[in-house]
């Protein structure tokens, strides 16, 4: 095997066996315990009475199955999107070797994306970005295979990938669309008709995944989401480098953020311009253009939220696939090398492997649910808590009848708090009986019952 090839399997299997590692160990989160509880676990048809965005309706699918067949640990809950996440790793190899050859460019890019703490908790959570990712970047391997001999069957091919990337994850339709339009311009004369076949498949493999849910949804479910792009970067530069540079004041950051935005869409549209005769470049690269303006009209004629957090992980990853674009000319190849190692160092520095990073609370939930298996009474929450301490009701079967879904009352025996939520536990007379070291959740009993 050639040393590239052999370094990319030792690469992927290792960051494989970490994510499967982290699906067993880590406490099930607030998002992955909702999908759960209200989807997942529900027979077939009460998954589809109401829609709501926390449903990843491929996923929620995959996972109800592998529920039904493994059990209710958390590693059978996430199995499918720790399969996802391999596959992500592996198509996203085949990108950039198809783009960069098997050189250490193409290494140093792979290792720059995948170091990215936020992508990593995504690659193992019980949720569809990974493998919406996935099937996205399955699509654009195939689209780069067609460029040299394309023909109905690779784009319908594409079509279908993008379609189930969709499925997974609605998120993944701006640079779905982006990538196909993108072929499309590349394609001249047969642009148009390998839109209409990859549109069409598109449509025909999505479709009847999605209705069931979506027939119930409305603008009010879309609810996730920033007003302005600099709460974009704001947000995921927190929830990246958090561990690193600890808490600051966003908000005093917004200004100098946005004047930074014309300059970040100027670098990107030089270093588009530089591949103007490199197709295979434009189409790795383009997408990210394109995207950024669908998301713009978009906000601007629909009202639809700007990308936060978590559900900027596309754009991140195009992002990323566009430096490696302009990696393919010579005269720039170092400088973007160079930011690829400079971007591994600060994911490495702010990696986290016993939490995920927007769920910091849920850390120890599997721990502190288990205090109350030593009194039977019902467990009550700050609400943040309430989804995973459910999900270990149910798991573990402890002796709690119910949880108080109002998060507090006068019957409560145990009450489980936020790090800002103390004040009422304390002035009711409960007793603290343990803590959780990172999550800083603290759990109260009360001595009256």
């Amino acid at each position: 095997m050639p040393p590239i090839r052999l370094l990319f399997a030792l690469l992927i299997a290792a960051v494989s066996v970490w994510n499967g590692t982290r699906s067993v160990r880590q406490s099930l989160t607030i998002d992955e315990a909702m999908t759960f509880l209200s989807f997942s676990s529900k027979p077939l048809g009460e998954m589809f009475v109401y829609y709501d965005a926390n449903n990843h309706v491929l996923f929620t699918l995959l996972s109800r199955g592998s529920y039904l067949a493994l059990g209710d640990a958390e590693w059978a809950i996430r199995l499918p999107a720790v399969l996802g996440g391999v596959a992500f790793l592996v198509l996203l190899a085949g990108v950039l070797v198809r783009l960069l050859g098997e050189s250490g460019t193409a290494v140093a890019a792979w290792v720059a994306v995948v170091s990215n703490p936020l992508l990593l908790d995504h690659l193992v959570a019980g949720r569809g970005y990974g493998m919406a990712l996935a099937l996205w970047m399955g699509a654009v391997l195939v689209l780069l295979h067609a460029e040299d001999a394309g023909g109905w069957r690779r784009w319908a091919g594409a079509g279908v990938l993008l379609g189930l990337a969709l499925a997974a994850n609605l998120n993944l339709l701006f640079v779905g669309v982006a990538t196909g339009l993108t072929y499309a311009l590349l394609q001249g004369r047969r642009g148009g008709k390998a839109a209409l076949v990859m549109a069409g498949a598109t449509l025909l493999t999505a479709a009847p995944i999605l209705y069931p849910a979506l027939r119930h949804a409305t603008r009010d479910n879309f609810y996730y989401g920033a007003e302005r792009w600099a709460q974009t970067l704001d947000l995921f530069v927190w929830q990246t480098l958090m561990p690193v540079h600890g808490k600051w004041d966003l908000g005093a950051m917004l200004a100098w953020q946005n004047r930074l935005a014309p300059g970040v869409v100027g670098a990107v549209a030089l270093g588009v311009g530089l591949l103007w005769r490199r197709r295979a470049a434009l189409l790795v690269a383009l997408p990210l253009v394109l995207a950024l303006g669908l998301m713009e009209a978009a906000h601007r004629w629909g009202g639809v939220r700007y990308p936060l957090g978590r559900t900027t992980l596309p754009l991140f990853v195009a992002t990323l696939l566009a430096a490696a674009a302009v990696a393919t000319v010579p005269r720039v190849r170092l400088g973007v090398v160079a930011l690829f190692v400079l971007l591994t160092g600060s994911h490495l520095a702010a990696s986290r492997w016993s939490y995920f990073g927007e769920w910091p609370m849920d850390g120890e939930s599997r721990v502190l649910a288990r205090q109350a298996a030593a009194q039977e009474g019902p467990m009550c929450a700050t609400w943040t808590l309430l989804p995973a301490l459910e999900y270990y009701r149910l798991r573990y079967r402890l002796p709690a009848p119910e949880m108080v879904l109002n998060e507090r009352g006068p019957g409560c025996v145990w009450f489980f708090a936020a790090p800002d939520d103390r004040q009422w536990p304390v002035e009711n007379g409960f007793v603290e009986v343990a803590a959780g070291a990172q999550s800083k959740v603290t759990v109260y009993w009360n001595p009256a019952r």
